[in-house]
């Protein structure tokens, strides 16, 4: 592997990065580079996923509560999207391959279980209905 010294992509970001996290990303062995990868697929696939997080309101909610979820989740989704661009910056093309991945995946599965969910409501609501005629 590459130190950070030698590598191309030293520049501001690498050293602030190395005081923060050191020894990032220079990896001992392949376990550990296989490990960060990992991370940073988790952290795209995460990302992708709570942005089709519903935030459903019910009439008895306060609508400020549910706003304040939502502006939550909203900030923990970026706060993971920011920390994920400042990752592959400092790496290696690999690691932006992985994110890319990540997020590609991460939609994909996202939007299958909400179209799943929304098959399943309307087919109990058809089922309630059928029953109540």
């Amino acid at each position: 592997m590459i130190s950070a010294a030698e590598s191309p992509y030293s520049s501001f970001w690498m050293s602030y990065m190395m005081r923060f996290f050191p020894g990032w990303p220079n990896h001992q062995n392949l376990c550990d580079y296989c490990f960060s990868l990992f991370l940073v697929f988790l952290l795209a696939f995460t990302a992708e996923f709570c942005s089709f997080y519903p935030i459903m309101m019910n009439q008895r909610q306060n609508y400020v509560k549910v706003l304040l979820k939502d502006s939550g989740l909203y900030g923990l989704r970026m706060f993971m999207t920011y920390l994920l661009i400042v990752s592959v910056i400092t790496t290696d093309f690999v690691f932006f391959l992985v994110a890319v991945a990540g997020h590609i995946i991460g939609n994909f599965i996202a939007k299958f279980n909400h179209q799943f969910h929304i098959e399943q409501h309307s087919m109990e609501t058809e089922s309630f209905q059928a029953v109540k005629v």
